[in-house]
């Protein structure tokens, strides 16, 4: 049963077109996720469904009455929360926020938290959830997926978190060069089947343009005879006549066979494939100014009665890979600002001078949205623009991006738009707080690659378990009112938390899904240093699911018992 259709949607922005004639089904209680890369127009396609916009041609069809709609944007400023009535402190409690939890103070996890409670907590029809995942500690995802595998509502969600998609999704659309692809089932699924038939494009791309080759070269040796035939049927003689039916013969077979291959280019020709979509970071850094960077010594903070951490003593040292490590509101961000000189603390906190430090917050609403790329990008001189531009095409900008002001950029372009004054700067230290929120997938492995090679010191929060384990050789954790350093990969202190009070035969289990964890991250790993095209990518994204399968088996295993 449908509960509506999308019915040839065009979005024109000015010369702009987003997207241009987009239909699609949406099957009443399914999952969808909506995916491709950033700027390619999910928000402005989940407005429309949302009724927030009209598109510029077509319409939303809904079989029957319209539906009741819930609508979750990426980010908001300030959101309208519900009164705080039974039914919405219950739906806090789940998400374990206390009632004292204020939109204004509460990290970027606890915001989420509280926008998400807000939302799932209206009994709609249809929920459109735009990067419902951003911020959200592993506890809280997987609240996420239990909620919306339990619910009897239709989801439309917007996720670049190839593991959420993969848990909840049972179909997927791909929004990508202004057209809209359905594939059956979850992400795994999807991105087999499109390099399954990306490939079968590439093969018959490449027999037709052989065939077109073999046909341009009989036409070529055709034309010559033809030439020869004229200059022949103009020299004096008896043979002119000959030479002269010949060279018109030769005239029809070229324009006989010219016809036949373009007919046939018309009705079967197939067009080569689109490129993956790529970027490329440059960050530079790493000129040595010590071997400290940061020293903590005997560091608290409060908030009013609210102690996040009291005692903390510990030194960064120049070139390490430090993951903050702990729930949503335990104080990661708070201690980056207290790195930065920002926000008042107990204790000391020492810093080597001269050391640059390139800043990277959750939010990507304080840019001046009012100015232009071109504008905000100021260049002395014609050489230093085109390098700029250079930069910025490398990051997935086109010439129109230019000019348009940065509030018409989408959020994840908005972080790249942050992630080039990395560039520019040359920074020797990097604090990054959720890199890799808004970012399309393309752009979660290029940053990856880059920050795997970067030579300076790098501290970053992150609840992408893959992003993580790529790069982390030390943690910062967050528990029991302190931060300690550990000298361990998350996977490492994951394993070491995990076996603490369970019996024999719980560590069993427990280990054997640490192995296949570690295995798929490793899988994963691989596979974003591999583009699909690659000989190698499609055995790797086969065990990627394979290992999926096995873990999803192994906790279902462990619940029942």
């Amino acid at each position: 049963m449908l509960l509506g259709r999308l019915e040839e949607l065009t979005v024109v922005y000015g010369d702009v077109t987003i997207f241009e004639k987009v239909s699609a089904d949406i099957p009443e209680g399914a999952v969808i996720a909506l995916v491709g890369p950033n700027g390619a127009g999910k928000s402005t396609l989940m407005e429309r469904i949302a009724g927030r916009r009209e598109p510029s041609s077509g319409r939303v069809r809904w079989h029957g009455k319209r539906p009741s709609v819930t609508y979750f944007r990426q980010e908001e400023v300030a959101p309208d929360l519900p009164a705080e009535t039974g039914e919405v402190l219950a739906e806090r409690k789940k998400w374990r926020l206390s009632d004292e939890v204020a939109y204004n103070t509460a990290s970027g996890g606890e915001r989420m938290k509280l926008r998400l409670s807000a939302a799932l907590v209206e009994p709609s029809r249809l929920v459109l959830l735009d990067e419902p995942t951003n911020h959200l500690d592993r506890e809280a995802l997987e609240r996420l997926i239990g909620q919306i595998s339990e619910s009897r509502s239709t989801f439309i969600v917007v996720s670049h978190d190839r593991h959420f998609i993969d848990r909840v999704a049972d179909s997927i659309w791909e929004l990508d060069h202004g057209t809209l692809t359905e594939y059956e089932g979850n992400y795994t699924n999807y991105r087999n089947k499109k390099e399954a038939a990306r490939a079968a494009q590439q093969r018959h791309y490449e027999q037709q343009q052989k065939k077109v080759a073999r046909v341009e070269e009989q036409l070529s040796q055709l034309s010559d005879w033809s030439d020869r035939a004229h200059r022949e049927s103009t020299k004096k003689g008896g043979m002119k006549e000959y030479y002269r039916v010949k060279a018109k013969k030769k005239d029809i077979q070229i324009r006989s066979k010219r016809k036949r291959l373009e007919a046939e280019l018309e009705k079967d020709g197939v067009e080569k494939p689109e490129e993956e979509a790529s970027v490329t970071f440059d960050v530079k850094g790493g000129r040595r100014k010590g071997m400290r960077v940061f020293e903590l010594r005997d560091v608290s903070k409060s908030f009013g009665k609210r102690t996040l951490f009291r005692d903390v003593r510990f030194t960064v040292l120049s070139g390490e890979r430090l993951a903050l490590l702990g729930p949503n509101g335990s104080g990661k961000t708070t201690l980056f600002r207290m790195l930065l000189g920002e926000e008042p603390h107990e204790g000391e906190i020492w810093r080597t001078e001269g050391m640059t430090v390139g800043v990277l917050s959750q939010s990507v609403l304080d840019l001046p949205l009012g100015k232009t790329m071109e504008a905000y990008f100021s260049a002395a001189t014609f050489e230093q623009q085109g390098k700029l531009r250079t930069d910025l095409a490398n990051l997935g900008f086109t010439a129109q991006h230019w000019t348009l002001p940065l509030s018409r950029l989408s959020m994840g372009e908005r972080l790249k738009v942050k992630l080039m004054r990395f560039i520019l700067e040359g920074t020797d230290v990097l604090l990054l707080d959720e890199p890799t929120n808004h970012l399309d997938l393309p752009s979660r492995e290029e940053l990856e690659r880059t920050l795997g090679t970067f030579p300076g010191t790098l501290l970053f929060a992150s609840h992408d378990r893959y992003f993580t384990g790529k790069l982390a050789d030390g943690i910062l954790v967050f528990a029991e009112g302190t931060v300690r350093k550990l000298p361990m990969t998350p996977a490492e202190w994951e394993e070491k938390r995990s076996g603490e009070g369970k019996d024999r035969d719980g560590k069993v289990m427990e280990e054997e899904r640490l192995r296949l964890e570690t295995e798929r991250q490793a899988v994963l790993g691989k596979l974003s240093l591999l583009s699909p095209g690659d000989p190698d990518y499609a055995g790797l994204d086969t065990r990627f699911l394979e290992l999926t399968r096995e873990i999803r088996q192994l906790e279902e295993h462990r619940k029942g018992n």
